[in-house]
């Protein structure tokens, strides 16, 4: 049986889309509840207040979603919703908030509307959780998680966010492509997987194609073609890959190094996409790409501001117990399991070496 949970309800983006979204709200219920970060609601809220508003849907409250996506904050989210008597949540932020607020849908059993103010990952279009502890460290990717009834993306309230954001954000759309490849490999072909493959190339072209414009747009604060085309790869096409990749479409080496990375509190500075971008060179060393290949992704990285070395993500190749520990946590992770090869600790710490040298001819 070929079961896909493939997109949420509707997706809309644009500038001011949020003002216009009331009758689509209205459709999801009488009250809502906000969840989010401090300056993701202080960004979006007004907007969401004055649409809601116009729709008659009445605000059943505001909340912090807590800082981390961890199943306390999860948990106390989706009590928060059942006690306001909310009809649907709006999950407003980056990953974390909108992961945050998938799992608290999922347990409090309401619709769920996504609200990304930054275009850092896929999470707002995903009906999966990266769970974390308390203190940041991976735990888990989870199902139990809401799928969008509807996606909400403002592409000013985009263009105006931090330019790093987005850069992470193309950062882990690249390894939608770098990943699938490498997994497709071992997996049963069918057609939704040729799909998402197909798709996943697309983004990767897309991005390297409009990636520098769109940094440059969003240092300018200016909503442009090529801002608004990464942010579809992004968000859109990346999150239907997931959807029609499925469980044969997994994340792999990548994130894998990702994971490793998040096990050093070095790295805790770093956004998710920017540990992902570097462990897209990891992954394409252990795969023994051809080095133009990788040379001309860390060229990439280099111009829209991504690490090409381990300093970049807070390491140095002389810290030998720092290493150590990524390498070994990057080997157990779920997500290393994914390559279409056994992985062990020895060849990720040879990779992550042999990746920071050829960052470093780039850079």
């Amino acid at each position: 049986m070929l079961e896909r949970i493939i997109a949420p309800g509707s997706y809309l983006r644009g500038p001011a889309v949020i003002e216009k979204a009331g009758q689509a709200l209205a459709r999801l219920g009488a009250r809502a509840c906000l969840a989010g970060g401090h300056r993701a609601l202080a960004a979006a809220a007004p907007a969401l207040q004055e649409a809601l508003s116009s729709a008659g849907v009445e605000p059943a409250g505001q909340v912090w979603y807590g800082g981390e996506c961890c199943p306390e904050n999860i948990a106390r989210v989706a009590t928060t919703v059942k006690e306001t008597g909310a009809d649907f949540l709006i999950g407003v932020g980056g990953g974390k908030a909108l992961d945050t607020a998938k799992g608290a849908a999922w347990q409090a059993g309401v619709p769920l509307v996504t609200v990304p103010t930054i275009a850092a990952t896929c999470a707002a279009f995903t009906s999966i959780a990266i769970i974390y502890d308390r203190e940041g460290h991976f735990l888990a990717i989870s199902h139990e998680a809401a799928n969008p009834s509807l996606v909400l993306v403002d592409s000013r309230i985009i263009a105006a966010a931090p330019g790093r954001y987005l850069a992470a954000g193309m950062g882990d759309t690249i390894a939608k492509y770098i990943e699938l490849r490498a997994t497709s490999t071992a997996a049963a072909r069918h057609l939704a997987l040729e799909g998402a493959l197909e798709l996943a190339r697309l983004c990767y072209d897309s991005i390297l194609a409009a990636g520098p414009g769109a940094r440059a747009a969003v240092d300018d604060r200016a909503v442009t073609p090529d801002l608004e085309k990464v942010i579809d790869a992004v968000i859109l096409i990346s999150g239907l890959v997931s959807g029609l990749g499925g469980d044969d479409g997994r994340t792999a080496g990548a994130h894998g190094v990702y994971e490793g990375l998040t096990a050093s509190p070095l790295t805790r500075s770093y956004c998710h996409g920017e540990l992902v971008a570097f462990g897209n060179l990891v992954q394409l060393v252990l795969e023994g790409r051809e080095r133009g290949e990788i040379r001309g992704v860390a060229d990439f990285n280099r111009r829209v501001g991504l690490p090409v070395t381990l300093e970049g993500v807070g390491l140095s190749p002389e810290d030998g117990p720092s290493l150590d520990l990524v390498s070994r946590a990057a080997a157990e992770s779920p997500d290393m399991a994914n390559m279409p090869f056994p992985v062990t600790a020895t060849m990720i710490r040879e990779a992550l070496l042999a990746a920071d040298r050829l960052g470093r001819e780039t850079a």
